[in-house]
């Protein structure tokens, strides 16, 4: 009988399913009850499939669901039904938060049948909407859509009515079309996800397992205008100990806008914007050699723009970003000292995407920002601005091309340019990812070229990686390799940590999916092989193994473990700081053991915790991090989730900056780099809560404080051996004061309420405070650096945001 079953199974999955779209007349409500006529059929899509937690299985509760569409939109009827209603998970959660603990079903569409691309819609049973676009698999909640649901829980389960207008989707304009379509439904209390169109986990990639909606006849893209208006106001209350409160006020308004140009692409457009309100950025102490890479929460770059994520050339961050400059000589005066940062705005960003019928698809942004400047002050106290950052014009385009075999080709050009002598940028890339009919196998190759210049200045430099592997199946493999040259810089527009690098990996894993263990879902094992080299001159740099495990139980507590270790050392050619690569500082051999749990998110309480220790060969140096962060859900409305990290660090080996001491001794003059000794200690608490009133407006908080304390102990200069020569030097300035050590505090309250009182329309209030000090209680504990936190002083800002959406097809729906 088990035999028979499975073969049953086996038939289902072979056969690609499809299922007809019916053309209604009636006008259908959307109140989730399903009580029109339209969906008294039998048309539907079911016999629902599990990926988790029983792979391949027919889920445990039947879902049904009809399509239908007219001239103006396609209607979505889930049947979901439920033996145990009374049960079902439904906590709320902000828009486009689809991981909360509720039951949701789900759409997705891929009209150009490109097994890559799509456009995702989930409605949960509490009512919350979630939308993405899917680029090559990657789901993308930043992108919004304007569409209706609703949902109605019964006795025998829920219903749910969406509305998907076609202003919502792209499609090619032919009389009539089929389109890749699936469905989806988690069943959250035993945690099950099951699909219409089966998902294979062990296949790479879920868009091309789709089935197919057939029939849709005669339907058109409809024209495509709205624009979102704002106004927005500021009350910013600036004080300290040292000086008066200052207060100010400050008033916006701006315009976004989108135009379907055709059926395929679209034009967006912010003129004048404001992000003000946009959640603080997790700042830390740097001290490495590298950029500390922040998110993005812009939403105009946010949002729409999977096209241009291609090789590391586009980082949004840097439009607008307040990046420094050589502030030119001639406009400084002798006493001059500079007392503030560069600061510029964006005037406005433009962009145009979009896929064609043949599967192309072609993205252009352009975004101008405004010049920077700087103050500076005088010993007679008169303050001034001088310009630092000219006008600056930031430009990407993209060509993205679908393939056989959901294969796909890009091609991608960035350009900053500065007005005036500042260095302008350009950056030209691409990179073609094959696989075979059977999706198992696949090869990836990308290269691109980075040329910096002005009138007396000219830098380029290149890159390119390429691998090969198999990506499906229980055992999987990658081979790859890669160069980045010693002036590749994509950074004016891009992000690159650090170029100059030569490297070669391989990973083998192994996933089982079907344990025969009955307690076990799921497990993973991947082993890696890494070796570093600099490409100039071709020197050892570091050579390292790795062997990391997932094991994933059916009571959804998860845990894992992860080994490292570098036999060899490492040679660490970037922290000396040398602009030709000349020096290294040696790092004794280091291995790394870590482990993780996370138990079940069902649970009203729940914990993620991570532990992570360094070993090195050199005696009293080690590392260790622990990360603990429980989930608290209190109601379907209100949770919290705390956050903790402690990272310690013992004899850690650092560069030191000698231009910031005034200590003059024979060791520090000349050439010589110094380095130290330090102790470090960095602790960050946050909490995040959220209450939810409704699916359309909630309360978001986020409270985050982060410390850094540094104390530097013995110093000295660097051989060409990578060791430290000692050096009689304390770390102490003439006037006892520390030159190096730091007590480093940043404190960040987000505080933002939400209501989204017509579709596309919210009214956003946000309160914002932010707290820094930087002191000399080197030996202070954490306790008390936290009451002494407010002694210098803090910012406030409270804003008050309305946008309103107007769409010329509401405005005028008879057209």
């Amino acid at each position: 009988m088990l035999f028979v079953y499975s073969m049953i199974i086996v038939n289902v999955h072979a056969q690609k399913r499809t299922i007809q779209a019916q053309r209604i007349h009636d006008a259908i409500k959307i109140d989730g009850k399903l009580d029109e006529s339209v969906w008294a059929d039998e048309n539907s899509a079911t016999d629902f499939i599990q990926t988790e937690p029983n792979v391949g299985i027919f889920s445990k509760l039947k879902t049904e669901v009809l399509v239908k569409y007219d001239n103006a939109a396609v209607y979505l009827g889930f049947k979901l039904h439920d033996t145990e209603a009374s049960k079902i998970l439904k906590e709320f959660s902000l828009r486009d938060n689809p991981d909360s603990n509720a039951d949701v079903c789900s759409v997705f569409f891929d009209p150009f049948n490109s097994g890559l691309h799509g456009f995702l819609f989930i409605v949960s049973a509490a009512g919350v909407q979630s939308d993405a676009i899917v680029s090559n698999h990657n789901e993308d909640f930043n992108w919004n859509a304007i569409w209706e649901s609703d949902v109605k829980i019964h006795d025998n389960g829920w219903t749910v009515e969406m509305k998907i207008p076609y202003s919502a989707l792209r499609f090619p304009q032919k009389n009539i079309q089929d389109w890749s379509i699936n469905f989806g439904r988690e069943i959250r209390r035993i945690r099950e996800q099951s699909f219409w169109s089966f998902i294979d986990p062990t296949i790479s990639g879920w868009v091309q397992q789709s089935g197919t909606l057939v029939g849709l006849k005669d339907i058109a893209s409809p024209f495509r205008l709205s624009l979102t208006p704002y106004v927005s106001g500021y009350y910013n209350i600036e004080n300290s100990n040292n000086s008066a409160t200052v207060a100010s006020t400050a008033y916006n308004a701006g315009l976004d806008l989108k135009y379907g140009i055709n059926d395929a692409f679209t034009l967006d457009m912010t003129a004048i914007p404001d992000f003000g309100q946009v959640i603080s950025d997790k700042k830390v102490l740097n001290l490495s050699a590298f950029e500390v890479f922040f998110e993005e929460n812009r939403q105009f770059f946010t949002e729409g723009t999977e096209l241009f994520n291609k090789g590391s050339l586009f980082y949004s961050r840097r439009i607008g970003q307040n990046q420094p400059h050589q502030i030119d000589s001639t406009v400084l005066q002798e006493d001059d000292i500079i007392i503030g940062n560069t600061s510029s705005k964006l005037l406005n960003a433009t962009k145009i995407s979009g896929r064609m019928t043949n599967g192309t698809g072609l993205g252009f942004l352009n975004a101008i920002s405004g010049p920077g400047y700087t103050e500076v002050a005088n010993t007679n106290g008169t303050k001034r601005k001088v310009k630092t950052q000219p006008i600056t014009n930031y430009n990407v385009l993209v060509f993205d091309r679908n393939l056989k075999n959901n294969s796909s080709l890009y091609l991608m050009n960035t350009n900053v340019t500065r007005f005036g002598e500042s260095v302008d940028a350009n950056v030209t890339g691409g990179g073609l990812y094959l696989r075979t009919k059977n999706q198992k196998y696949f090869s990836n190759i990308s290269a691109s070229y980075s040329n910096r210049s002005n009138i007396d200045f000219l830098q380029d430099g290149y890159k390119y990686d390429t691998s090969f592997g198999k990506n499906s199946g229980n055992w999987t493999f990658e081979l790859a390799h890669g160069i980045e040259s010693v002036y590749y810089n994509p950074n004016d527009l891009g992000f690159l940590r650090s170029p100059n690098e030569f490297y070669t990996l391989g990973l083998l894993g192994y996933n089982n999916y079907k344990p025969k263990n009955d307690k076990i879902q799921l497990y993973r094992v991947n082993f890696e092989a890494f070796n570093d080299r600099l490409y100039q001159p071709n020197v050892f740099s570091v050579m390292s193994f790795s062997l990391n495990s997932f094991m994933l139980l059916k009571s959804r507590n998860a845990f894992g473990l992860n080994f490292r270790v570098s036999p060899w050392g490492e040679h660490n050619y970037f922290e000396p700081r040398t602009s030709d690569f000349s020096k290294y500082l040696t790092v004794p051999i280091l291995g790394n053991i870590g482990g993780f749990i996370s138990t079940d998110y069902r649970k009203a309480i729940a914990l993620d915790a991570n532990i992570s220790y360094d070993v090195f060969s050199e005696r009293k140096r080690y590392n260790y991090y622990i990360t603990v962060s429980p989930r608290v859900r209190f109601n379907d409305r209100f949770s919290i989730t705390p956050y903790t990290y402690v990272a310690i660090y013992k004899k850690d080996r650092g560069y030191v900056n000698k231009a910031i001491t005034s200590v003059e001794t024979q060791e520090l003059i000349g050439n010589r780099i110094l380095f130290g000794d330090r102790n470090r200690v960095t602790v960050e608490n946050s909490i995040s809560a959220k209450y939810i009133f409704t699916s359309k407006m909630g309360l978001n908080l986020r409270i985050r404080h982060y410390w850094d304390n540094v104390q530097y102990s013995d110093f000295g200069t660097l051989t060409d051996q990578g060791e430290l020569n000692s050096v009689a030097y304390d770390g102490m300035a003439d006037d006892e004061t520390h030159d190096f050590d730091q007590n480093f505090n940043l404190l960040n309250i987000d505080l933002q309420y939400n209501w989204r009182f017509a579709p596309g329309s919210d009214i956003v209030l946000v309160w914002k405070n932010e707290v820094f000090n930087t002191n000399e209680d080197y030996k202070s504990t954490y306790i008390e650096n936290v009451s002494n936190l407010f002694e210098d002083g803090q910012n406030n800002s409270i804003s008050l945001r309305v946008l309103y959406y107007l769409d010329y097809l509401y405005l005028f729906p008879k057209k």
